[in-house]
């Protein structure tokens, strides 16, 4: 049976199942199920647990001949199976299949994987475990979700959440979950009793950020060209992978195109930032961008990244850094022969 991730609490407190499966592209996501799951067996009598790495090669006559030989410590046991792929062979389905449809009733099967393409989810394996347990597909969560899904990860906590706190959050962590749930808990050890001071933690952020990929973006949309230049020179200096700093301009000149767009069709400058919820500090960065660059502009921008981003994978010749300063210049508005 099918069940939401926000269901799973509700469906622990009434009875646990004999089978669970877990899946999704988001590690954190899949390990907070796993996580409640396994604290749901502990409090039912689950004491004993054993867990086995499973790729298309694996032997699965260690996990029956452990069914088949009675616990000397515990009752009941959980048998949890990590999947490193999806792809676990005909051995693996039949097994698979069969554990599912003749598991003892002292046994707890937990079986979690990452993310399963369409094929992989009309398998047999996948249908049996459908049919005799509880199946709990993770999505990615979306960047128009992330502001909300911190907030509620801060309530959980016992953290009074604020929009801006939350929005401070996205912002820094770009969608890394294991990431915005460590900022999360930091928050949890800094503001024990739930009460976050508010100018405090942004004050934080910002000097956080002062020479990081992010203080160097806010830098360019605030076009101070000369501080870009500088931070970027630290960066480079500090070895920072080329591939964050494509990601992070791509990611950030990206928003701004669909945001050109969007004013291109005569909706209002205040309408388009409320519906990117974009952080209520940086509205003035996104608003100068946005009136001193062109859609075709950032278009250009977001070609010449892709150029980089292939020069750095060997399948172009530009030099990678000397056209990453030209891209970060031209966003700051300095010409840089990107502009127009």
């Amino acid at each position: 049976m099918n069940i939401k991730p926000e269901q799973l609490q509700n469906n622990l407190s009434n009875q646990l199942a004999s089978i669970y499966f877990v899946f999704g592209a988001e590690i954190l996501l899949v390990e907070q199920s796993l996580s409640l799951i396994k604290d749901s067996a502990k409090t039912n009598g689950y004491s004993e647990r054993f867990r086995f790495d499973i790729d298309g090669n694996f032997s699965w006559d260690s996990i029956f001949s452990l069914i088949s030989s009675p616990s000397l410590f515990a009752e009941k046991r959980i048998i949890e199976c990590r999947l490193t792929t999806g792809k676990i062979g005909v051995k693996g389905s039949k097994a698979l299949t069969e554990l599912a449809e003749s598991l003892p009733d002292d046994i707890l099967l937990l079986i979690s994987s990452g993310k399963l393409d369409m094929a992989q989810q009309k398998s047999k394996w996948f249908k049996s475990l459908n049919s005799n347990g509880i199946v709990i597909q993770h999505w990615e969560v979306q960047s128009n979700q992330l502001v909300g899904w911190i907030s509620t990860n801060m309530s959980q906590l016992g953290l009074n959440s604020n929009h801006d706190v939350a929005n401070a959050i996205a912002y820094c962590t770009e969608g890394n979950l294991l990431a915005t749930m460590q900022e999360i808990q930091k928050l949890k050890i800094a503001y024990p009793d739930g009460n976050i001071n508010l100018q405090e933690y942004l004050n934080q952020i910002d000097q956080q950020s002062q020479y990081s990929v992010f203080g160097m973006i806010d830098s360019a949309l605030q076009g101070d060209s000369e501080k870009v230049n500088k931070i970027f020179k630290s960066l480079v200096e500090d070895a920072t992978p080329p591939i964050i700093l494509i990601s992070s301009l791509y990611r950030e000149i990206k928003n701004l195109v669909t945001m050109a767009i969007e004013l291109k069709t005569n909706q209002t400058i205040e309408s388009v930032l409320s519906n990117h919820r974009v952080w209520q500090k940086r509205k003035p960065l996104i608003s100068n961008a946005l009136k001193k660059h062109s859609y075709q502009s950032l278009q250009k921008l977001l070609l010449t990244l892709g150029r980089i981003d292939r020069s750095l994978k060997g399948m172009d010749n530009l030099n990678v850094y000397d056209e990453l300063q030209g891209v970060v210049t031209s966003l700051s508005g300095k010409s840089n022969g990107l502009n127009s």
